[in-house]
């Protein structure tokens, strides 16, 4: 791993998840979420101590495993960081029981408790808000990017530079993953849209190869992707389908390859998608003979 310097002071590490990285003058730094496990958090340790670099403060994007799972690794090796967050993603990561609970809808079954779905519970110290907040000696702006997660926000930097979690994907991660997990469609739709409006000077995703200037070409094909998915399950909801088999025909037609947390991953999305055509009178539900089912 190394420190890539973005501009100023803002930085990040390339990995699996980007880590954002907001050098102060005094030794100490921010860093924008940190990794998925320990083996993470020690490699973002090692490049910023090469630098010479503390960590004082943690701000999670939002609570997804593997943007807080190296959380307690990082505070417990450099005394005194405090990690910060948005409200409601505050609940998860102190409660990530809770993860699986959302995927399962009560206690999670055996197989929804892995690194991947559940991290290690985290003590956020410092609630984040909408709007400009003092960290150190600096000012960041907190900005909503809500959608992918339930309170997922994005942090622009002084430098112009905004650290943006998982708000929208790359064409190489679209490609891989052309189903993408959503908790609320119409709140990503709106963060997509807020996006295109904005003119940073760098937009820093979490699974990027590259660090984006001009995002609006990528944005777009996000919410391309998203009305080609509408309109897929609105084809397919031409025949009366509960959920599961409406997800049973996604997982064939992307030919997801399953286990446990993914499949339960795939089914949170297709009920996004059902409350948000649900909402716009899309779609109608009917319960029939002890099944839910979905039609146009």
């Amino acid at each position: 791993m190394e420190l890539v310097k973005i501009k100023g002071r803002s930085y990040y590490i390339p990995g699996a998840t980007n880590v954002g990285v907001y050098r102060f003058k005094n030794g100490f730094c921010a860093i924008v979420d940190s990794g998925i496990d320990n083996t993470a958090g020690k490699r973002v340790i090692e490049t910023l101590e090469a630098e010479n670099l503390k960590v004082k403060y943690v701000i999670n994007t939002h609570a997804h495993p593997d943007h807080i799972g190296a959380n307690e690794f990082i505070k417990q090796n450099h005394t005194g960081t405090l990690i910060a967050a948005s409200p409601k993603e505050r609940i998860f990561m102190e409660n990530s029981s809770l993860a699986g609970t959302v995927f399962y809808g009560a206690s999670p079954m055996p197989g929804l408790s892995g690194k991947f779905v559940k991290a290690k519970e985290t003590t956020v110290d410092i609630e984040l808000s909408e709007g400009a907040v003092e960290l150190g000696d600096k000012r960041f702006n907190i900005i909503p990017l809500r959608g992918h997660s339930i309170d997922q926000i994005g942090v622009l930097t002084e430098d112009n530079v905004l650290f943006c979690g998982d708000a929208f994907f790359s064409e190489e991660k679209l490609s891989k993953y052309p189903f993408p997990f959503i908790f609320d469609l119409r709140e990503h739709f709106k963060t997509l849209e807020f996006l295109l409006s904005t003119d940073y000077d760098y937009y820093v995703l979490s699974h990027s190869d590259i660090i984006i200037q001009n995002p609006k070409d990528l944005i777009n094909k996000n919410i391309d992707n998203l009305n080609a998915n509408i309109d897929m399950i609105l084809s397919y909801l031409s025949q009366p389908l509960t959920r599961e088999d409406l997800a049973e025909l996604i997982i064939k037609m992307y030919n997801i390859k399953l286990d446990i947390p993914q499949y339960f991953i795939t089914l949170t999305s297709v009920s996004a998608f059902l409350t948000y055509l649900l909402e716009r009178n899309s779609i109608e539900m009917s319960i029939i003979d002890g099944k839910m089912y979905f039609y146009v």
